[in-house]
């Protein structure tokens, strides 16, 4: 094997981060590498090697505890296929887990026919699946077969629960898997101390196996497998990551404890998650956690009235989903390729874009012939001679970007800390990391020198704003600059924009908006948007920065009454953030709906005054303390 030589002169990559993250843990090669690849393996990970890629990175950052929404990077075609797959199967396997989350056993035999449909859809997809690993390079294939094991469990699950296999099979088959990555049961297994933390796939397969110890009438070994998986929310991760599995392990477990008479373990149990959700401002897992929470309370007789709020606030949520046509019990979804290209896709069109021959690009890179045959998808090439083609072409060069360039993993992580502090407007928390990080970052790094100019500009805006626009303004221009010399407002959607760059650009945007100038800032919005639809991966996936464009949009088209476009670029952005299952900005969505259609005169009051009353139930809900206070000031409005 050969070390990639394209990124050996980098201070920052993703193999160093991990090297650094797995040194400051004293993790050893062969414990971070259990069950998927060698030790060696690892070791060429670490040094960069360019066979690793996201599926991989993704895996070992979620057994370091590092949230995968750090970097970004390139990605080749296949990868992106099976990311494709992965997504229509996990469709399914929410299907299968939402009929049975809050079913009872009278409604599962009217089931039936609908679990053995949903079990052959996935069945068939896990064939196809499994087709698509003879592509997979062998360092990748062990952590593709955990998600393929996961997903012939929900077949398995589902077949259980329509009465059409044994009742041990989910458990024969989630043992065998198990076994087969970590060489012992689980139960003895999580009885261990253990320095790495577990990827989500791996909390699958925990929460599957306790799923099928629960079918199989072994309930001591689903509340000892579902309580280890509980307590890893407090062992370090994205804590919006970590509601993805261990808000339902939350949810199983009060249901178990509670069905052996541990009534205060349960309510104690599915409070606490239901405080980590609305901590982490995530749907993932919280509907079912009130409606245990509610059956719970309504058993016990407490408060008449706290049941009716209550009931009120789960009824919303449900509507709210089923509104937006998307399942509110899904385990959870595949948010995080949003950050990745097609390396090659970028090629081509920037390639046209530029009026560039073959020949003209690839000059001095390689054959003529040899790129026609690449740009038809016959032929494969190196990173190394994508690179050069990529920066011909004025874009980065490099496989992964970190956010923020670090060994430091603590240090990349507060880029996602700091952003939501500006976002919700917490200035004063915002100012506090910044002080806090600056003296750790290496500021030769110029991408770390775009984030501090960007952040502090920022703070700029807060405590200086009169008379200063001008100046703030040219200085977002100079930060973009750096990155494309041509820079303008014509050319936006004629590069690919790091997530730092688009909130730049969003600000530009507030900035001609603060002038009066509102059509340019609509304008500006809208080019940016453009960058990320004409590549695949950014028509069919809305990441963060495209979904915070969206938001923007229907604010400032509202300004100038186009509240159809208004309410639809604010529709679009609500369901994204309910099909990721964030809770982040929701409230805020929600009231540019309701304001644009109350503005258009168009709408029946009680339309607009019931998405209303869901922004400010959502508010309180998730604690923004911030915006329930602007919507107090409109309730007399809204009631009128």
């Amino acid at each position: 094997m050969t070390l990639n030589d394209v990124e050996e002169d980098l201070p920052y990559t993703m193999g160093r981060l991990i090297a650094g993250a797995r040194n400051k843990k004293n993790i050893s090669l062969e414990e971070l590498s259990q069950g998927v690849m060698s030790a060696e393996d690892l070791n060429f990970i670490e040094n960069d090697d360019e066979y690793a890629d996201k599926t991989t990175w993704d895996f070992l950052l979620g057994r370091l505890g590092i949230s995968p929404l750090i970097y970004e990077c390139y990605v080749e075609q296949e990868e992106y296929d099976l990311f494709k797959a992965r997504k229509e199967m996990r469709e399914i396997s929410n299907q299968i887990m939402s009929n049975g989350l809050m079913s009872n056993e009278r409604l599962r035999s009217k089931n039936t026919a609908q679990l053995k449909l949903l079990a052959d859809q996935l069945e068939e997809r896990c064939q196809r699946y499994a087709a698509l690993l003879n592509n997979v390079k062998n360092i990748t294939a062990a952590i593709h077969q955990i998600f393929l094991a996961n997903m012939k469990g929900y077949v398995i699950l589902a077949k259980q629960r329509g009465q059409l296999c044994k009742a041990d099979a989910l458990k024969l088959h989630m043992e065998s898997e198990w076994k087969r990555i970590y060489s012992s049961d689980a139960v003895s297994w999580i009885q261990k101390p253990h320095k790495v933390l577990m990827a989500v796939y791996e909390q699958e397969m925990l929460f599957l196996l306790a799923q099928g110890y629960e079918e199989n009438g072994e309930i001591k070994k689903a509340i000892q497998i579902l309580t280890w998986l509980w307590q890893q929310r407090k062992k370090g991760g994205d804590p919006e990551e970590n509601t993805r599995v261990l808000s339902f392990a939350a949810w199983k477990l009060a249901v178990l404890e509670w069905n052996i008479n541990r009534q205060e373990k349960a309510m104690e149990i599915c409070q606490e998650a239901i405080d980590h959700s609305i901590q982490a401002e995530s749907f993932r897992g919280l509907l079912p956690l009130l409606k245990q929470r509610l059956f719970f309370e309504k058993q016990l007789k407490w408060n008449q009235e706290e049941w009716d709020e209550q009931e009120k606030t789960i009824g919303m949520i449900d509507e709210l989903f089923a509104e937006f046509q998307v399942n509110p019990y899904g385990l959870f979804v595949l948010t995080t390729f949003e950050n990745a290209r097609i390396a090659d896709e970028i090629i081509r069109i920037r390639r046209k874009e530029q009026n560039l021959t073959q020949t003209k690009l690839s000059e001095g890179i390689l054959e003529p012939e040899s790129y026609s045959r690449f740009e038809c998808g016959r032929r494969k090439l190196r990173w190394k001679k994508k690179k050069k083609l990529l920066e011909r072409l004025g874009e980065r060069g490099n496989k992964v970007t970190l956010l923020l360039e670090s060994d430091d993993p603590d240090v990349v992580e507060e880029y996602q800390r700091i952003q939501d502090s500006v976002y919700k407007n917490q200035y004063d928390l915002a100012k506090s990391k910044i002080g806090q990080l600056e003296d750790k970052l290496d500021e030769k790094s110029k991408i770390n020198r775009q984030f501090l100019r960007h952040i502090k500009t920022n703070m700029c805006v807060l405590y200086f704003q009169t008379g200063w626009m001008e100046k703030i303004k040219a200085e977002r221009w100079r930060i973009l600059k750096e990155t494309s010399t041509k820079f303008d407002e014509l050319s936006i959607q004629k590069y690919s924009w790091s997530r730092t760059e688009i909130a730049i650009i969003k600000d530009i945007a507030k900035d001609y908006r603060e002038e009066g100038r509102t059509e340019i800032a609509i304008s500006t919005l809208r080019k940016a948007i453009e960058s990320f639809d004409k590549e695949t991966i950014g028509q069919e996936n809305a990441c963060l920065g495209k979904q915070l464009l969206w938001e923007t949009l229907a604010t400032y088209l509202g300004d100038v009454e186009k509240y159809e476009d208004a309410i639809f670029y604010a529709k679009k952005g609500i369901k994204k953030i309910l099909e990721s299952g964030s809770a982040k900005g929701i409230s805020d969505g929600l009231y540019e709906i309701t304001w644009n259609e109350k503005e258009k005169e168009q709408t029946k009051p009680e339309i607009y005054q019931k998405k209303y009353l869901q922004a400010f139930t959502l508010a309180i809900l998730f604690q923004e303390r911030e915006f329930v206070i602007f919507l107090k000031k409109q309730t007399e409005q809204y009631k009128k």
